[in-house]
């Protein structure tokens, strides 16, 4: 069985930009695929596993607010070969729906 058979939900590619607010401050990536349950981001110093970050994903009229937990990271790889630098999260609770960035 491979990794995507284990999954609950299924993934879609997609690249999205999203902020990440950790322990550590914040750092900025993008999604390389998404899913109902957690997402694969792209990112150059990912946060440890298990710590809880707020993801802020954003597009041209919007933001959606994430509470999300490290699974997995792939810092070790420096992004060689097919697999990037990033993390693995599992979503743990949305925040809100959206929120509007214009003032």
């Amino acid at each position: 069985m491979n990794v995507t058979e284990k999954r609950k939900y299924p993934r879609i590619r997609v690249r999205q930009a999203v902020s990440i607010e950790a322990a550590k401050g914040l750092r900025r990536g993008e999604t390389e695929d998404i899913s109902l349950g957690g997402a694969f981001i792209r990112c150059e110093k990912p946060p440890r596993e298990n710590e809880k970050v707020l993801l802020t994903f954003q597009d041209h009229s919007s933001n959606t607010l994430v509470l999300a937990r490290v699974v997995w990271t792939n810092y070790e790889s420096q992004g060689s070969g097919d697999k990037p630098t990033g993390m693995g999260v599992k979503f743990i609770q949305f925040l809100n729906n959206q929120r509007s960035t214009e003032r």
